[in-house]
């Protein structure tokens, strides 16, 4: 199924697994790749939300996650330029053999996060890492300061266990892209990529396979594309 929200900029949302879509776009087809996918680190649910720090949880992991850099090549086929992507700090070194065997430039960015949720053991997770294959034509900082969405306390919340702050998604996507360009988010989840293209003037193509957050992405999509003239670009924090 694939959803056509908008013809400028244009804005499309694929339900399906992101090899197969992937595989489907011509070569050169979107500017840049921007995505979040799957850790296969699984997640920590804890019994309330809200701001405190419950260091109660209780540990799962979705069918989906699993972690593998199969779809990179083909995000780098179908890109025209950078693919910018998560990944858990200890695959950073495997992703980067991955580009040094290409030969690929690259480039390191980090989402700090000033108020990480506590883990039940270990220290938290205070900043993700963001690996960018080849040149980055926007001008910014590597660093990026921004909290996770949490439900009951940030409006943007969502209730996806990965979700990212549109903030730090626009900082990507003023890196990755330039006005009119469209990037593509092969593992969209709840579409914070999408709604930081739209809001800074870019197109946007999403591929998603569960439908409760294509559901969501669509939502989230369709009143990014009413309110896109009133938004600004993200500042950095």
């Amino acid at each position: 199924m694939v959803l056509d929200l908008s013809s400028s900029p244009p804005v499309r949302l694929h339900h399906g697994e992101a090899l197969e879509v992937l595989a489907s776009l011509k070569t050169g087809a979107v500017e840049a790749v921007l995505t979040d996918p799957p850790y296969g680190t699984g997640h920590w649910r804890r019994p309330e939300s809200g701001q405190g720090a419950d260091p109660r949880a209780v540990y799962g992991r979705e069918p989906w996650d699993s972690w593998s850099l199969a779809w990179l090549p083909e995000a780098l086929r179908v890109a025209r330029g950078p693919v910018l992507f998560f990944l858990p700090q200890d695959r950073l070194e495997e992703a980067l053999a991955f580009a040094r065997e290409r030969g690929l430039p690259f480039r390191l960015l980090i989402w700090g996060k000033p108020d990480p949720r506590p883990r039940p053991q270990g220290p938290a997770y205070a900043f993700e890492p963001v690996l960018a294959l080849r040149g980055l034509p926007g001008r910014g900082k590597d660093l990026f300061l921004a909290t996770s969405p949490r439900p009951g306390r940030d409006g943007e919340a969502t209730g996806h266990p990965h979700q990212k702050p549109v903030s730090v998604m626009a900082w990507l996507v003023e890196l990755a892209s330039r006005p009119g360009d469209t990037l593509l988010d092969p593992f969209m989840g709840s579409g914070s990529t999408g709604v930081a293209a739209v809001g800074l003037g870019r197109g946007f193509l999403g591929v998603e396979r569960e439908a409760s957050w294509l559901q969501v992405a669509e939502r989230r999509l369709r009143s990014a594309l009413l309110q896109a003239p009133l938004l600004e670009a993200p500042r950095e924090g």
